[in-house]
């Protein structure tokens, strides 16, 4: 009745109010107070969230022009397209598998020779050295012998793997017991494969000689191109007559009228013989 007693007299209706009308005004106020507070606690929690919401960085710019259509995540893995799976085999070759131009498989002694730290860290001290040269004489012996065994490796690795003598080289264990059968053994080696290659690119050069010969011939047989062997056979005899003609004259010329020829001037030295 707090609420009805606030309300003036003179607006009250004089028979008073009705039932319905005091029970109306004694839960307004508790609807509004709820109201305030629900409204309260969801401004509360709108104006505080818990976690921010962040956006996905883009993989490049991309103007508002030229939407990405497709989302494509660089991180995942390659598309496999369809196909055959490789069996356990091949995915083993693979491994062991020399493609060229290529860094060599892992597994073979080149790519352990490429992918060994202490050989990296050694051609570093052999840079190091070099630039320090200058000051001490021991670096200098030190990078020519490294230089050297690289040198020597590699020479030795590219003539094992091309030359068909390779078997015939001396071991370096003999060196030492018979040094002057090993070294004389080594040169004999090195000249049979010297004549080797200059056999096969003596064998190479014919060939290929040969072939140009032969496909000059086939334009000739099929009148695309004239034949020039002919024209200088007929220049070489034209001229040939042309010289026989110029001696001819040249030797009428040089006989007397009496048919002998004119006695040359002997030459003098000094005027006295």
């Amino acid at each position: 009745m707090a609420a009805s007693s606030s309300i003036p007299s003179f607006l009250l209706p004089r028979g008073g109010l009705s039932q319905s009308s005091l029970q109306y005004l004694r839960t307004t106020p508790r609807r509004t107070l709820l109201r305030h507070a629900n409204f309260s606690s969801s401004s509360a929690s709108h104006a505080a969230p818990t976690k921010p919401r962040v956006l996905e960085k883009p993989d490049k710019f991309r103007p508002p022009s030229h939407p990405a259509r497709r989302v494509v995540n660089p991180n995942k893995s390659p598309r496999n397209y369809p196909g055959p799976p490789p069996t356990a085999k091949e995915i083993e070759d693979r491994k062991t598998k020399r493609y060229p131009n290529m860094f060599p498989p892992e597994g073979t002694v080149l790519f352990k020779f490429l992918t060994n730290k202490g050989i990296h860290v050694w051609i570093s001290m052999v840079s190091i050295g070099v630039n320090l040269s200058s000051h001490t004489k021991i670096l200098t012996v030190f990078e020519q012998s490294v230089l050297f065994s690289l040198a020597y490796f590699t020479w030795s690795t590219n003539f094992k793997r091309t030359s068909p003598y390779a078997h015939l080289l001396p071991g370096w264990s003999q060196l030492f017991s018979s040094p002057i059968s090993t070294i004389s053994q080594f040169f004999t080696v090195m000249k049979m494969h010297a004549e080797h290659t200059t056999v096969i690119s003596k064998e190479k050069r014919k060939r290929i000689s040969d072939d140009i010969d032969k496909r000059k011939e086939y334009r000739i047989a099929h009148g695309l191109e004239e034949d020039d062997r002919v024209k200088a056979d007929d220049a070489q005899a034209a001229e040939g007559a042309e010289n026989a003609v110029v001696e001819g004259a040249n030797n009428v010329q040089g006989v007397s009228s009496e048919g002998t020829a004119p006695m040359r001037k002997p030459k003098r030295w000094l005027g006295i013989w």
